[in-house]
């Protein structure tokens, strides 16, 4: 499917000797991603404030605050099927695995956030920054989402899908050097996983939230 003008096969080539350069050793006949239809933007905001508003549970906050908050903003329908299980759980009850899935969302909300042209600093190795409470409603002050959704402009397609493509490159990289106990300080497989999921989302509008595939 030619969307946007992208060529994957030129950029799998480029980004190859990209990662290469930076010293992330990738396969040349790692294949390249197929091109799909793209999430669009609002749908893309949405998931992030989503997101966001689970991870304050894992911060937390209460069930029904935050079950508010989505009801008032009209996101109730954007949450998937696992997603409710969790808001419906208290605390108290919540499995340690829910918690660390919970805690680990706060990637896909800082990839989701450079989709959207929040920040630029996506990398394979560095933490979220502090500036993302910033970026966000505020959830203890009870803020609309009107404000982000409206101010939530997706990168050029192009753009977004390289990022991808980087992260799935790097992914394998990762998952090779984990396999043969190796380390590299220019990887952070954890960090690589929980963003390279929110692209493969956003680069898919088939795809739903809790089945993409992370394949390499």
């Amino acid at each position: 499917m030619n969307i946007g003008g992208i060529d994957p096969e030129k950029i799998k080539t480029e980004n190859t000797s990209y990662l290469k350069g930076i010293g992330i050793e990738v396969i040349d006949h790692l294949p390249y991603i197929e091109v799909n239809e793209f999430q669009e933007d609002e749908n893309v905001a949405k998931r992030c404030l989503v997101l966001a508003a689970l991870l304050q549970l894992y911060f937390g906050a209460p069930n029904d605050f935050i079950e508010s908050w989505l009801k008032e903003n009209n996101l109730t329908e954007y949450l998937t099927s696992e997603e409710q299980k969790v808001l419906n759980t208290s605390q108290d009850d919540l499995s340690d695995q829910d918690k660390t899935d919970l805690y680990w969302t706060i990637e896909a909300i800082w990839a989701l956030a450079w989709v959207g042209n929040k920040h630029n600093d996506l990398t394979f190795n560095t933490g979220v920054e502090d500036s993302l409470a910033n970026m966000l409603p505020s959830f203890r002050d009870n803020e609309s989402s009107e404000s982000f959704i409206n101010g939530f402009k997706i990168r050029s397609k192009e753009e977004i899908f390289t990022k991808l493509d980087q992260f799935y490159r790097a992914h394998w990289f990762a998952r090779n050097n984990s396999l043969n106990g190796k380390e590299n300080s220019e990887i952070d497989i954890d960090l690589i996983m929980e963003r390279r999921k929110a692209l493969e989302w956003v680069c898919n509008k088939a795809e739903k939230w809790d089945e993409v595939s992370l394949d390499t």
